[in-house]
């Protein structure tokens, strides 16, 4: 009798779906899309880091929102979707026409099929205005199913075990959020560490000419990523565990926790080294001190577990906290947005067309 009932609400929540409003689905699809397709196209070499990266995120970013909320018809979908359109089409309208930016779609994807994508995304814009604003049809299913999702009730996300946290789909959504963010933090520290060795205040060397950790500042690093998923999957607990065992104050827990750090972020960057980096291509530690197999050194290492120790005691608490008090619609949101940005970025730098040309 329960499933029945579920069967029914589903076929009625599938049934009310009206088609104008499927359609303004899709075009919020197309969007998307379209720009994830963009970025697959364009060999990252050529990918100028100007307005047209800005107008891509945005789009990227907004569109996987907008269609999350539009999805499941949330209470402020109608009103993200207006600005949605708004904004991309003045970014798009600055970018293409006052920058010239349509010559380089051109030459991409050709002059016809450029000027065909700028027709229907100028038309469909206002189509989907003029739906979201007038259209009764569309706004009846945008205000009566609304809902807004209820916010967190405080504390922070490890107050419950693990076991019982990697059920959630909120465990699963932050994780996916911090592999991301610090995916791009990760590139930006490599860059802030290169800096320091030129400095003089780090050993070691670095190219100069590596476009993908200079010119490309928005290239992920996944690795880094990683590494932080498993700080908060396996040291943080650890670190929880050393603090009940010898007091939220005691050093012998940051000690205990600082040695478990070392091993296990050595043991990324080795394992990361031998499978992507066989040929020294991206490192190559061999002239430095205390190193093994060139892939890891003494010097890296202790610089990689001061971090993952920060990470631990202070900076993943305090992104913990700081998502613990938004709304579970604005958590889900950011998600979504970071999303929509990181598989931008992943097919614009990871996809090289020119390679198989």
């Amino acid at each position: 009798m329960q499933i029945n009932v579920k069967a029914k609400n589903i076929r009625s929540r599938i049934g009310n779906r009206d088609p104008r409003f499927l359609l303004v689905q899709t075009y919020f699809a197309a969007y998307l899309v379209a720009a994830f397709i963009y970025a697959a196209l364009c060999p990252p070499a050529q990918f100028t880091y100007d307005l047209s990266l800005v107008r891509a995120i945005v789009i990227a970013a907004t569109s996987a929102v907008t269609l999350w909320q539009l999805h499941e018809r949330r209470k402020h979908a109608r009103v993200i979707a207006l600005v949605n359109v708004a904004l991309c089409v003045v970014l798009s309208a600055l970018d293409f026409f006052g920058l010239g930016a349509l010559a380089d779609v051109a030459r991409i994807v050709g002059p016809e099929l450029a000027v065909s994508i700028t027709t229907i995304e100028i038309f469909g814009a206002g189509c989907v205005t003029y739906g979201l604003v007038l259209d009764d049809r569309i706004k009846d299913q945008l205000t009566t199913t609304g809902q807004q999702g209820p916010a967190f009730q405080g504390g922070h996300s490890w107050d419950e075990p693990l076991s019982k946290r990697a059920h959630t789909w909120e465990f699963w959504r932050d994780l996916i959020m911090y592999f991301i963010v610090f995916s791009f933090i990760g590139h930006w520290a490599e860059i802030l560490f290169c800096r320091l060795i030129l400095a003089g205040v780090f050993m070691g060397g670095y190219d100069p000419t590596n476009a993908m950790l200079w010119d490309q500042w928005l290239f992920p690093f996944s690795a880094e990523g990683t590494a932080l998923a498993a700080i908060v999957v396996f040291l943080h607990p650890v670190a929880l565990k050393l603090q009940q065992k010898f007091g939220e104050k005691s050093w012998k827990a940051v000690a205990l926790s600082f040695v478990v750090n070392g091993i296990v972020c050595t043991s990324i960057d080795f394992g990361t080294g031998m499978v992507a980096n066989q040929n020294y291509e991206l490192w190559d530690y061999r002239d430095m001190p205390f190193n093994f197999m060139g892939q890891v050194c003494l010097q890296n290492s202790m610089v990689y577990t001061i971090a993952a120790t920060l990470v631990v005691w202070l900076l993943y608490p305090a992104m913990d906290t700081g998502i613990r008090k938004l709304s579970k619609d604005a958590a889900d949101g950011l998600f979504w947005a970071l999303v929509g940005i990181y598989v931008f970025l992943a097919l614009l730098h990871f996809v090289d067309p020119s390679l198989a040309a």
